[in-house]
């Protein structure tokens, strides 16, 4: 009954197993819909390294009606622009300073053509007034910028069923958003008018009421948004209005992935001959338990892979690429680790019931104290290094934490229900001792069904 039990619980494992690799792997059509699986390998965010991408310098210029140096200005716009590309959701973004008064743009897997390339330049200011332009008040009196927004999104309200934008205020907009407030409610004029360029009747955005003005963010709603579409495009333009300098084109070119346009398919086959080559090592070492270790290690990948994904920071450049060679190498070493102990508990004499337990309990502590080592290692990488090396260390990181897990705690469980399979066959475990050394007569065994310990106890060969 044992045997069969372990029999079934073997064959589920290996059909979730396939399961999860083909899910890590496979893109497919999804069924009754037009959705599309796109594999949780190809949902991994990819940086320059591996995906090649747009580069682009703009010339920096104040605007006329600013009262910041050069230098602020520039500083300061320098995390709006990258707000207003991470709209677009691109893997890896980096904003940086280029010379007295130019800003460098690079984006992963970006073209020329992307909402937020294509709207950079195009500077139209929102303005927030008490007063609605007209031919006889064309003094109008403005509160507050786009200068005071850190950032904008498409949004739709479910509630009012219209698109809109969301607008988020800086520190300094939260404070001139209280001023405005106030400023309305003593003078009585509870209209906001907020005009989207020039100021004059044509540029008239939106119209709220004071009391729906909130100090964190609002949404807003316009004639000229009609669908996601407009709704993009307004978050893209008032995003522009936003920024600090006046931005020129200067010079545009492609970045190209470090090892050209097949990167990713040469980086796919080296993970794909260091998987297959670790898998054959475990089991010409260790035979059944390597087997087991392999089973292991394909649930190690099918959790890390899905980690990596699910970490949303997490942006693979060469760094993550050896990041995860390593944290493999670990898991590796981990389950061979306890594989060597198994054997020299079968050496002594032990039988193979009782190796696997003092095995698993020698190597414990070795396995935890190495992955804890690595760990801090890797938090002082992450707190020290270059943003490109951070995912390195997050890499390692998270492939130790679950390295631990698939060591102790998943290959254990695949020992304990293979046992029942094989308990007095070492040879197909790769178990040996010498001839004259004599059997353990040892305590039952905690790895094992204790139904199923009375049995192993009278039974093995001795070889």
């Amino acid at each position: 009954m044992l045997r069969k039990n372990s029999g079934i619980k073997f064959a589920l494992l290996v059909i979730i197993a396939i399961l999860g690799v083909l899910l890590c792997v496979c893109p497919f059509a999804v069924p009754y819909s037009t959705s599309n699986y796109n594999s949780l390998v190809g949902a991994i965010n990819k940086g320059v390294d591996l995906n090649g991408g747009i580069s682009a310098v703009y010339e920096c210029k104040l605007d006329e009606n600013s009262e910041k140096e050069l230098s602020q200005a520039i500083e300061d716009s320098l995390s709006k622009i990258k707000v207003m590309f991470e709209i677009e959701r691109y893997n890896e973004i980096y904003v940086t300073r280029q010379g007295g008064n130019k800003i460098s743009i690079v984006a992963s897997g970006a073209h020329e053509t992307d909402y937020a390339f294509s709207y950079i330049e195009d500077r139209k200011v929102m303005s927030f007034t008490l007063n609605k332009y007209s031919d006889d008040l064309t003094d109008v009196n403005v509160y507050m910028t786009s200068n005071n927004i850190s950032k904008v999104r498409p949004s739709y309200d479910q509630e009012l069923q219209s698109y809109g934008v969301d607008i988020y205020f800086t520190e300094e907009g939260k404070k001139d958003i209280a001023q405005l407030k106030q400023q309305a409610k003593d003078s009585g004029n509870k209209t906001v008018y907020i005009y989207w360029g020039e100021i004059n009747s044509d540029n008239l955005f939106a119209e709220v009421d004071y009391e729906e003005l909130n100090g964190q963010s609002m949404f807003l709603s316009s004639s000229s948004i009609s669908d996601a579409y407009t709704a993009t495009e307004a978050a893209y333009s008032i995003s522009a209005g936003s920024i600090d300098v006046e931005l020129t084109l200067k010079e545009v070119g492609k970045v190209s992935a470090v090892f050209g346009n097949n990167t990713l398919l040469y980086v796919g086959i080296c993970f794909l001959v260091l998987i297959v080559g670790s898998m054959l090592f475990m089991w010409h070492r260790y035979g059944h338990l390597g087997l087991l270790g392999n089973l292991s290690l394909i649930f190690y990948l099918i959790i890390f892979t899905a980690l990596m994904v699910a970490i949303p920071f997490i942006s693979f450049n060469i760094a993550a690429v050896v990041g995860s060679v390593l944290a493999f190498a670990l898991a590796i070493f981990s389950n061979a680790y306890v594989f060597e102990k198994i054997r020299e508990e079968y050496a002594i004499g032990k039988k193979i019931h009782l190796s696997c337990k003092g095995g698993f309990k020698k190597a414990l502590w070795t396995i935890l104290d190495s992955h804890v080592l690595v760990v801090l290692a890797c938090v002082f990488i992450w707190i020290f290094a270059p943003v490109s090396m951070k995912v390195f260390a997050i890499t390692i990181i998270a492939g130790a934490f679950v390295s631990v897990f698939s060591s102790l705690a998943m290959t254990r469980y695949f020992v304990s229900i293979y046992l029942p399979l094989n308990s007095s066959k070492p040879k197909k475990l790769h178990l040996y001792r010498d001839k004259n050394v004599k059997e353990i007569k040892d305590e039952e065994v905690e790895i094992i069904p204790e139904e199923f310990a009375g049995e192993l106890a009278t039974g093995g060969d001795n070889e």
